[in-house]
């Protein structure tokens, strides 16, 4: 099945999206029910819609996003029920995301199941262990007697795939914010402090070599 998208512009569009370098896409994952949408329409324009129009095509949000006073172009990927075998955009989604949460929800016993289906679909296309990941269980809202998932199997479940996880609710906003933006401070600063060793690396590279060429003694530096 080949992916079809549609792309919803972030709410300050009148940014010139052109001044800013750097960006990153977080996938969402998990059963059609589980309030994928309501979770990135929380925290891009903080409200929640109760009657909703399930699309299975892949929607793109994307926000502008402050970290240390600088400011990055983040993608959000509200993913579809995607199929066993995949189309060759969504294995180049896969590739070039950042992280993913994989998503369930309190009174969805099967979404929590079907984590273990998504976590397997993306091993067969990409190394899980370069991405940022969690497990966000949504409707914190509802009372002990709407909830089918207990606590503790949702902790088997985090440590079996070792994944942190977080509770939420889109409908209240509870915990939505502190947990995306964990999430993408840790994507930043894992990127800023990659691109700090790689500059360092090759600021020892060129010290070498001027020592080199400048005739001094010895090539030899430590890192």
């Amino acid at each position: 099945m080949e992916l079809t998208s549609s792309e919803i512009e972030l709410e300050n569009d009148q940014i010139d999206l052109s001044t800013i370098k750097d960006s990153f896409n977080l996938i969402i994952m998990g059963d059609s029910s589980v309030g994928k949408t309501s979770i990135l329409e929380r925290f891009c324009y903080d409200f929640f819609k109760t009657e909703k129009n399930c699309k299975n095509i892949l929607q793109i949000y994307k926000k502008i996003y402050l970290h240390r006073n600088k400011k990055y172009l983040i993608k959000f990927w509200d993913s579809p029920n995607f199929v066993d075998n995949c189309s060759d955009s969504e294995i180049n989604m896969f590739h070039n995301c950042d992280g993913i949460l994989f998503t369930c929800s309190y009174d969805n016993p099967s979404s929590l199941t079907h984590i273990n289906t998504w976590y397997q679909l993306l091993t067969k296309y990409i190394d899980l262990s370069t991405k940022e990941m969690a497990l966000i269980v949504n409707k914190k809202d509802l009372n002990e007697e709407k909830r089918i998932i207990k606590e503790e199997q949702i902790e088997k479940k985090g440590k079996d795939l070792q994944l942190k996880f977080f509770e939420i609710s889109a409908k209240t906003g509870e915990n939505v914010f502190r947990t995306i933006k964990l999430i993408l401070n840790n994507i930043i600063d894992k990127y800023i402090n990659d691109n700090k060793n790689e500059g360092d690396e090759q600021n020892n590279n060129s010290d070498s070599d001027n020592e080199i060429e400048n005739g001094k003694d010895g090539g030899c530096f430590i890192i």
